[in-house]
């Protein structure tokens, strides 16, 4: 396989990588309770 042809396989591996080390390293809270938002509503209703 040339370059050309394998460097969409190469650039999707990367892509996926990437995206995997990005949301290892983000904080996801789940709580029970909605919390308020800016305008003081609750769970965001408007």
């Amino acid at each position: 396989m040339d370059f050309l042809t394998a460097f969409p396989y190469w650039g999707i591996i990367i892509v996926i990588i990437v995206n995997a080390v990005i949301v290892s390293r983000m904080t996801i809270r789940i709580s029970e309770q909605p919390d308020e938002d800016e305008d003081r509503n609750v769970g965001g209703e408007k």
